[in-house]
């Protein structure tokens, strides 16, 4: 079961607010799903190595929006979901040219900072949740074709919300799932992770449980979802998908 990070009550009401705020994202917005690859860029400590090799429309999640925008890469698309007030500390350098994709429930924090920007607004489920659904059923009729599910990263969510607006074919930056001499590419305000090992394919990786779960998410996306996916960079995850695709194609 996938936890939220904040009880519902507190996630409901910041919902209320952020609804009478802004209009709900559209789906399939591309009318009908695109050919191009979308890259989906997250905030692990490879996106050092690899962010200048990104091309394409972007999708960015956490730290990796201001991250790119410091570097002149301005993203196409920004998702956040976490509810928590420390995720909207993080994103200081909004851009007219970026459409925001953001959880209902996210912080009010966020709308002070994307005043004035494109905001299309989602509403999340957290796992077996089904008190969220009756929210949205009782108090947002509007939005409930815009509930989405997904795993328990804002990486994974990214993948739900660009295969709902239309996308297929995938490269992922970033989403190493494990850990070097630091947990990010660059600065973050949450607290640090607790640190565990873990070997896949003869390689240690020091990761965490939270995001060994999310490791075994994105394994399972590959696995089973009618989706091309390539990871880019060294990791844990990337490790994984190789594995993978080994074996599918063995």
């Amino acid at each position: 079961m996938i936890a939220g990070a904040l009880p519902h009550a507190e996630r409901h009401e910041q919902m209320a607010k952020a609804v009478k705020l802004f209009p709900m994202m559209k789906k399939r917005a591309l009318d009908g799903f695109s050919d191009r690859r979308l890259s989906i860029v997250c905030y692990g400590p490879s996106l050092n190595d690899t962010w200048l090799d990104i091309r394409g429309p972007m999708m960015t999640v956490s730290g990796a929006h201001d991250y790119l925008s410091m570097r002149g890469c301005i993203p196409q698309w920004h998702v956040e979901c976490d509810p928590r007030e420390h995720k909207a500390i993080m994103l200081k350098r909004p851009s007219r040219a970026t459409k925001y994709l953001m959880a209902s429930c996210c912080h009010p924090k966020f709308w002070e900072t994307l005043k004035g920007h494109d905001v299309r607004l989602w509403h999340l489920i957290n796992g077996n949740d089904l008190e969220t659904p009756l929210w949205v059923k009782e108090n947002h009729l509007e939005g409930i074709d815009c509930m989405i599910g997904g795993g328990s990263t804002v990486g994974m969510r990214a993948l739900e919300i660009a295969a709902a607006i239309g996308f297929r074919r995938f490269n992922i930056y970033g989403m190493d799932c494990s850990f070097t001499d630091r947990h990010h590419a660059g600065d973050h305000t949450g607290k640090r992770q607790a640190e565990i090992t873990v070997t896949v394919g003869g390689k240690r990786f020091t990761t965490s449980p939270q995001m060994l779960q999310a490791s075994q998410e994105m394994a399972e996306f590959i696995l089973t979802m009618d989706a091309e996916v390539t990871m880019h960079g060294e990791g844990l995850m990337q490790e994984t998908a190789r594995l993978i695709n080994e074996r599918k194609a063995a």
